[in-house]
């Protein structure tokens, strides 16, 4: 759905974020009395079921002369409104990010462990220091023995983005064999029409937001707010001119968007409108 949020009272307020959660404090805690906690959204059984279907691609080897394909890739794939969660052959486990393209190979074989990502995903990998794991993404290749992080390859943008939840990772292009090593807290950037490699120094407090639905903002105007509730819940969302300067100082963990909306309508005092098209 559509949201409008729009402005409602005057300006010579002072915003209240703990005044507003004291409010809805007491609803939310009698809703997760009621109800277990849903982290992702599921389109349908009948797409979970698709997932060992949804593509094959073989790998041929180009060397030799009758074409015996050497492995077979599985594709997982993720529309506008979903996020998925899988495990991968050797146990690793993957959560798949909205209009994301996943291939994995249905055993790992050799030395490496290797995949291939367009969009965006979370990684938890197995740790096997006899063969280490590699992803590929937009002619970059991040590889990693143990540890979770998350990787930005969006089709339309001209880099890609590695953030460090745990461990230590290893960050390249295809092309050149320098590397930047990313530890805990840290983040990679490839600018890829460069070809350049570098560590963001202020990493986003926001990257793992889409997987964590942990959300953080200090003075942030409302409109680069609303980006960030539409990325982590899959929503459009649209603020009035009047009011997307307004900023907003709070942080929610793993609430629902009503409770989102709801706290930020009291902080900022604004008014969300429901209509027939939307909210």
């Amino acid at each position: 759905p559509y949201e409008q949020i729009t402005h409602y009272l005057s300006d010579d307020f002072t915003p209240d974020v703990e005044q507003a959660l004291r409010k809805v404090n007491r609803r939310i805690d009698d809703k997760q009395k009621k109800r277990p906690k849903r982290i992702f959204t599921w389109v349908s059984a009948a797409a979970v079921a698709a997932i060992l279907l949804i593509g094959i691609v073989t790998v041929w080897n180009l060397n030799t002369s009758d074409e015996i394909p050497v492995d077979i890739l599985l594709a997982l794939h993720t529309n506008a409104s979903e996020t998925l969660e899988y495990t991968l052959p050797d146990g690793s486990k993957v959560v798949l990010n909205h209009s994301s393209n996943l291939q994995y190979p249905e055993a790992f074989r050799g030395a490496t462990r290797e995949i291939y990502l367009e969009g965006e995903a979370f990684l938890e990998i197995a740790p096997n220091t006899d063969q280490p794991f590699i992803i590929h993404a937009k002619g970059t290749r991040t590889q990693v023995v143990g540890t979770s992080f998350s990787i930005k390859a969006l089709k339309n943008e001209d880099e890609v983005v590695v953030t460090v939840a745990t461990g230590i990772v290893n960050l390249m292009t295809e092309k050149k064999p320098d590397y930047i090593e990313l530890k805990k807290g840290e983040q990679g950037i490839c600018r890829l029409n460069e070809q350049k490699l570098e560590k963001n120094e202020q990493p986003d407090p926001n990257a793992l937001a889409w997987k964590t639905k942990t959300l953080v903002f200090k003075q942030t105007p409302l409109k680069e707010a609303v980006r960030v509730i539409e990325n982590a819940y899959q929503i459009s969302i649209g603020v009035d001119s009047a009011i997307a300067g307004l900023q907003l100082t709070s942080t929610f963990e793993q609430l629902s968007l009503e409770d989102i909306l709801r706290i930020i309508e009291i902080t900022l005092h604004i008014r969300i409108q429901e209509k027939e098209e939307g909210i």
